[in-house]
C-alpha cells in the first residue's frame, strides 16, 4: 500500500512540474479579433526590440472579458468599443485604461455581385437578404450593426446572421453565404473577396474606438501597454487604415 501511495505521489509531482508557467520575459495579450493583424504586427515588433514573447489571445471583446473576469491571465486587453472597457474597470481589473485607435463601420457584398445603383437601403431593408454581423451580445460591431440597422428602420432579426466575431461575419460574405454584412473598414480593405458598398456615417452609430486596459501590474505589461501608444506601434495603425489621435 505504501508503495502504491508513493507512486501516486511521485505522478502527481511530475504532473505540477510540467505544468506551464508564464517566463518573466512573456506577457499575454487578449485583443478583438477586429485587430488581429495590426496587434500581430505590433507584438512582433516588440518581441524583436525587447527580446521577449508576446502570446497574443484573439476573441470576441465581450468574450475575452469574461475570460479575464474567470481568472484568465491577461497582461494587458484591447477591447473594439468602451463598455467592455468599463466592464473590467467596475471589477476592479483595470491599473490604467485609454483610447488606441479608431475605426469605420462599412456594408460589404461578395466581390462577384453587381454593383450597379446598389444602395444599403436597398441591400439592407429586402426581406429575402441575409446580413451577417456580429453577435451583438458580444461583438461591439455587432452592436453598432444592430444600431445603423435601426437607423434604416430595419426591425426584423430573422434574417440577421449572428457571427462570433466580426472576422466571421466578413468570412461569410468572402463565402458567398450571405448577401452583405456589416463589419469594420479595417478588416474589409484586408480582403480580396469583398466590397465596400456603403460607410455609415458616425451618427448613425455609437464612435468606434479600440480601448487599452493594463490588467497586470508587471513591469513587462506595462513597457508593451506604453509601447501601444508609440510612433513605430501608430505608424502600424495606420498602414491598417485605422485612426489615431
Amino acid at each position: 500500500m505504501r508503495k502504491i501511495v508513493w507512486v501516486v505521489l511521485v505522478f502527481m509531482l511530475a504532473g505540477c512540474g510540467s505544468s506551464p508557467k508564464k517566463g518573466a520575459n512573456e506577457i499575454t495579450v487578449f485583443a478583438a479579433a477586429s485587430f488581429t493583424d495590426v496587434i500581430t504586427e505590433i507584438a512582433q515588433r516588440f518581441e524583436q526590440e525587447q527580446k521577449v514573447k508576446v502570446r497574443l489571445n484573439l476573441a470576441a471583446s465581450g468574450t475575452l472579458a469574461r475570460q479575464i473576469e474567470s481568472g484568465a491571465q491577461a497582461d494587458v486587453y484591447i477591447s473594439a468599443n468602451k463598455s467592455w472597457m468599463d466592464y473590467l474597470e467596475e471589477k476592479n481589473y483595470s491599473k490604467e485604461s485609454g483610447v488606441l485607435a479608431r475605426n469605420e463601420l462599412v456594408l460589404i457584398i461578395p466581390k462577384s455581385e453587381v454593383q450597379e445603383d446598389l444602395k444599403p437601403e436597398v441591400l439592407l431593408m429586402y426581406p429575402k437578404n441575409r446580413i451577417a454581423i456580429g453577435d451583438p451580445g458580444y461583438v461591439p460591431a455587432g452592436k453598432y450593426a444592430m444600431q445603423v440597422l435601426k437607423a434604416f428602420d430595419v426591425e426584423s432579426e430573422e434574417h440577421l446572421l449572428l457571427c462570433r466575431d466580426v472576422r466571421s461575419a466578413l468570412m461569410m460574405v468572402e463565402l458567398g453565404e450571405v448577401d452583405c454584412g456589416i463589419v469594420y473598414k479595417t478588416d474589409a480593405l484586408q480582403s480580396t473577396k469583398v466590397d465596400i458598398i456603403y460607410t455609415f456615417p458616425e451618427e448613425m452609430h455609437d464612435p468606434v474606438a479600440y480601448y487599452q486596459v493594463l490588467v497586470s501590474s508587471g513591469a513587462l505589461a506595462k513597457e508593451f501597454y506604453d509601447y501601444l501608444y508609440s510612433s513605430e506601434s501608430k505608424q502600424v495603425l495606420t498602414n491598417y487604415s485605422f485612426k489615431t489621435d
